[in-house]
């Protein structure tokens, strides 16, 4: 096997697991509480990222506690105030 049937094949199975991965779906189905949706929405960005540090700083946090949850829906809030979320802040 030459160099170039060997690239050939390497992007094969390069091409291939990208799609397996793309074809991927979530574990579990999420259910978001309706009183919860639109939480941060009076929000900028940057209100959001300093309420994040401001408890990163006083963590660690374990995984059960409100400091934590808290912690991941400011996470995602300030992702989806990102480009990804479509969001006007």
């Amino acid at each position: 096997m030459n160099n170039t049937e060997l690239l050939k094949q390497y992007i094969e199975i390069i091409n291939e697991m990208h799609d397996r991965y793309l074809e991927e779906k979530w574990g579990t189905e999420t259910k978001v509480n309706p009183e919860e949706k639109g939480k941060y929405a009076g929000k900028s960005k940057a209100e959001l990222l300093k309420s994040y540090n401001a408890l990163k700083k006083s963590g660690p946090h374990k995984r059960d506690t409100p400091e934590f949850g808290r912690m991941r829906e400011l996470a995602f809030a300030i992702r989806a105030k990102g480009n990804w979320g479509k969001v006007k802040e």
